[in-house]
């Protein structure tokens, strides 16, 4: 017990864990600079309001100082552009899911599909950028197999699988470890 006293005095206990600390140095904000950006994102969301009801109040004066003629030809020619917009946006849905299924009977990565703004594109330029896409995953498919063939033939000699293993008896397995002592299984 005086030993471990001692031990522990002269600092040279043994059963110390030594904990290591890592010092990460974390950006610490003041209040002030914690409010200065809460406030800049207010004004940021007040300004997007703001605009968005400026452009409500312009909307209904112009639509005030029509007349019935006037309001119903501008209320049709605002529901021929959404509805012209809804279906640009739904022969861009088609337009994808078609592309879609064609370059998954070709072998092409989804990926680079994702890269096409359908709402831009046509089928024409879209199949002949499927087709550049084919020959890329092709010479890509070729590269691979060139690289893979470069690698040396595994050796041959007596090999036994797992397979085989399981089906041996204990004797059996005995006697092929006793010959065979540097097999890992």
């Amino acid at each position: 017990m005086d030993e471990e006293k001692k031990s522990l005095e002269n600092g040279s206990a043994v059963n110390e864990p030594k904990v290591e600390t890592s010092k990460v140095e974390e950006k610490t904000f003041t209040r002030d600079e914690v409010n200065k950006m809460i406030n800049a994102e207010k004004l940021k969301e007040r300004e997007s309001i703001v605009k968005e009801y400026e452009s409500k109040k312009q909307e209904a004066e112009k639509l005030a100082k029509m007349d019935e003629e006037q309001k119903r030809s501008y209320e049709t020619e605002q529901a021929t552009q959404r509805a012209i917009k809804a279906e640009k946006e739904l022969q861009a849905y088609k337009l994808k899911d078609e592309t879609i299924r064609q370059a998954n009977s070709k072998g092409i990565d989804i990926d680079l599909i994702d890269t096409l703004d359908f709402e831009k594109e046509t089928a024409e330029s879209i199949n002949k950028k499927l087709e550049i896409f084919e020959k890329i995953v092709k010479k890509e498919r070729e590269k691979a197999i060139e690289q893979y063939s470069r690698e040396p033939a595994p050796k041959t000699g007596e090999g036994v699988y797992q397979k085989e293993l399981k089906d041996m008896s204990y004797d059996e397995l005995a006697e092929y470890f006793d010959k065979h002592p540097n097999v890992n299984v």
